[in-house]
């Protein structure tokens, strides 16, 4: 279960380009992804964030 998603403001994955790096957080474990730019982190952290929500309003 995906409950949050987000850029990584912070750089907690070290990452050469925080702009671009971002966070999917599940109860396991968190993933650590890398975006070609800042524009498409944007759109896959909205895509993710809402595929996750309508899965959870499915369950519903």
């Amino acid at each position: 279960v995906i409950e949050e998603v987000y850029l990584d403001h912070g750089n907690t994955s070290k990452s050469p380009n925080p702009l671009t790096t971002f966070i999917v957080k599940t109860r396991q474990r968190r993933y650590y992804l890398m975006a070609p730019s800042g524009e498409a982190a944007r759109i896959w952290i909205d895509v993710i964030f809402t595929g996750a929500q309508g899965y959870t309003e499915y369950l519903e």
